[in-house]
């Protein structure tokens, strides 16, 4: 399995994969988005200015009709008609005036005078450049400014198109530039006839395109052009008197006449800009431009309308800005996602690869755990073999030196008992060595039973007094509060750790005193004892912290150590609930105490009593109204005293216990067992059978 380590070349490929993958996706589809908005943009330019191209166009062609409608009015007017009719044509001489003279002569006649001032205003009403009536001769009789310093009267216009078209066809129409003030107009003139309907002149409307221009209103640039090309008027100025033939279909072109003498305009640059699905987008002098076109009544012109596209570059340029931020973010947030999840990845592989490596780490401890626990197991079996083979001899040796005792010199007794004090300190040691096989190999059981407490501790004060007389020690109980009659707990556990103590103590204590003291208290439904056994002996320096409750610990002291008495008492304990606690100093003595709860079953108890150490019990007690099993279990018991066979015996007494009627015969037993009297627990044995006599065997 791969380290997290080893993960990351192939995180860091992924990322790259990743981000490649996000730039192509916001660069394929922001061009997607963006040329939808710009195809949506540009179609809406152009329904714009195609709305504009046909509500300018229904105006202008109402202004050209207005002027042809004026023009008609004025030619029909009876004095109009009357001056015409008087001005028919220039007298001889006339023509060779000039135009001052020509006006002179004109503006003498008060009607003259009379119909420029109708002209003049009629045109200001209606924002007309001029209004001006011509003869025959193409000599202009009045106009609309006749006061005026630049008027027109006596101008000769010979030659003019819209003159010449108005006197052979009714009305006549035109463009042109002004030749006084050079402003580019429209000029229409209409026929005058008189009752006769014989021609007697013409009446001219000028309209200015820069007035005309006013009316060219909206978002987009309008511009009105003639079937050459020639922008007439325009909303922008750039495009006036231009050339835009190019944008025209080949149809509405028409080559000039040339009578005029106008000019074609100079021609604007115009390219065509191919736009799928969308026509009529050019490039006119490098700016992009949608065009709708209008034709107008007037079949002289044309209204197109342009809708810049400018603006698109810059809404391009916002999509392209817009594309790059999201690809940065989200750049930057991949590349942050990825290292989280590389970490995550790194460390998630890590926890897997030390999950193996602990798992394996997990087996080889357990195989050597269990081959240690196997191991440890065999020692202490072997220990116990050890110490059962080793008891056997060593009881035997005890009882033979026994009676040798009884037969033996004076001079020799004293060697019988050095070899019984040897022989005795090594059963001591083997024992405790048994104690503590049988704790690790079998778990330890604690089996409550109804127990008379105060029946216990007098026992345990005869057992007591026997073990301390033996280093010339006192022994003392005492016992405070009200005692329960019965009390539910294992009375053999407790006995054996109250033996352990006093045992302990007795053997740490010479010519001193060895008391138990026990203190009742009832606490509801139970009864909490504290229990203290104390001596005066040697004493422990705790300062040393020595560990005392556990296995082996040995507190070098004459006579003996503590060994594995402690803790097997401090496992009894525990097991019940307790724990044992020491108080003590170096030459101080010691006290050992611990505090149990256990369950009341007859409350009613004994007075506090004290008992002072009395001397041990006499080898051999009576037995005559003593329970006693039956003599095959007798004999048996005495086969094994003769033998010194300890473990054994020990086995027989636990077999024995559970029958209660034997509890004062399997007393005495454990009396003797515990001062290693193999004699004496032959002899009871014998003595025990049905029938025996008194007398000892």
């Amino acid at each position: 399995m791969k380290r997290g380590r080893e993960m990351l070349p192939l995180v860091r490929r992924a990322t790259v994969a990743l981000v490649l993958f996000w730039l192509c996706l916001v660069a394929g589809l922001g061009w997607w988005l963006s040329q939808r908005v710009a195809t949506q943009w540009t179609q809406s330019q152009a329904s714009s200015a195609a709305y504009e191209a046909e509500t300018t166009a229904r105006v202008v062609d109402r202004l050209f009709t207005q002027m042809v409608s004026v023009a008609n009015m004025v030619a029909s007017q009876s004095q109009v008609i009357e001056l015409a009719t008087r001005y028919r044509e220039d007298p001889p001489g006339l023509e060779a005036l000039t135009r001052q003279q020509r006006a002179a002569q004109f503006t003498t006649d008060p009607l003259v005078r009379k119909v420029g001032d109708f002209m003049d205003a009629l045109g200001a009403d209606l924002r007309y450049a001029r209004i001006y009536q011509n003869n025959l001769s193409d000599d202009t009789i009045t106009a609309s400014n006749w006061a005026a310093p630049d008027s027109i009267v006596g101008m000769i216009y010979s030659g003019r198109i819209y003159l010449n078209n108005a006197l052979r066809d009714g009305s006549g129409h035109s463009f042109g530039i002004a030749r006084i003030n050079k402003t580019p107009s429209y000029f229409v003139a209409s026929r005058i006839d008189d009752a006769q309907d014989v021609v007697q002149g013409s009446v001219t409307v000028k309209f200015d395109a820069p007035d005309m221009a006013h009316y060219l209103t909206g978002r987009h640039i309008a511009l009105i052009v003639n079937r050459q090309g020639r922008v007439t008027t325009s909303s922008s100025e750039p495009f006036m008197l231009r050339n835009v033939a190019a944008m025209l279909p080949a149809g509405v072109l028409h080559p000039s006449d040339d009578e005029d003498g106008e000019e074609l305009g100079d021609a604007m640059d115009i390219q065509p800009i191919a736009a799928k699905g969308m026509e009529g987008q050019w490039l006119i002098d490098g700016t992009p431009y949608v065009m709708k076109r209008q034709p107008l009544n007037n079949r002289q012109y044309q209204l197109l309308t342009l809708a810049s596209l400018e603006p698109l570059a810059a809404i391009r340029e916002q999509h392209l800005w817009t594309a790059i931020l999201v690809a940065a973010v989200g750049t930057v947030l991949i590349l942050l996602s990825c290292h989280i999840l590389g970490q995550m990845v790194v460390r998630r592989q890590d926890e897997k690869y030390a999950a193996m490596v602990t798992s394996a780490l997990n087996a080889d401890l357990s195989t050597a755990l269990s081959d240690a626990q196997t191991k440890e197991r065999q020692k202490v079996e072997v220990l116990g073999y050890i110490g059962h083979d080793l008891r056997a001899p060593l009881a035997t040796i005890k009882g033979y030196s026994d009676l040798l005792l009884t037969e033996a010199p004076d001079k020799q007794q004293g060697l019988v008992k050095t070899i019984q004090r040897s022989v005795k300190y090594q059963l001591d040691l083997i024992d405790e060595l048994l104690e503590y096989a049988k704790s690790e190999l079998q778990p330890l059981a604690v089996r409550p039973a109804p127990l008379d407490l105060q029946a216990l501790l007098d026992d345990i004060s005869d057992y007591a007094v026997s073990l301390c007389s033996q280093q010339n020690n006192h022994f003392h109980s005492y016992v405070s509060g009200a005692l329960p009659r019965r009390i539910a707990m294992d009375g053999k556990r407790l006995q054996q750790v109250l033996l352990n103590l006093v045992s302990n103590a007795a053997k740490f204590t010479r010519d001193g005193v060895v008391t138990l003291s026990v203190n009742a208290r009832q606490d509801g439904e139970f009864c909490v004892l504290h229990v203290a056994v104390a001596d005066t002996g040697i004493g422990i320096d705790l300062a040393q912290k020595p560990d005392i409750f556990d296995a082996f610990q040995q507190i070098q002291a004459e006579g003996g150590s503590t060994g594995l008495g402690l803790f097997i008492s401090q496992r009894i304990l525990m097991a019940m609930g307790g724990s044992l606690e020491v108080s003590s100093a170096a030459g101080q003595g010691t006290t050992f105490s611990f505090e149990l709860s256990v369950p009341i079953i007859d409350g009613g108890g004994a007075a506090a009593t004290a008992q002072p150490g009395q001397p041990a019990r006499a080898a051999l007690a009576p037995v005559t109204a003593i329970a006693t099993p039956g003599d095959a279990a007798l004999d048996e018991l005495a086969e094994l005293a003769l033998h010194g066979r300890l473990t054994d015996i020990e086995g027989w007494i636990n077999r024995h216990t559970e029958h209660s009627v034997h509890a004062l015969f399997t007393a005495q037993l454990l009396d003797r067992l515990e001062q290693f009297d193999f004699a004496g627990i032959h002899q009871l044995a014998l003595r025990s059978k049905r029938g025996a006599s008194s007398a000892p065997h």
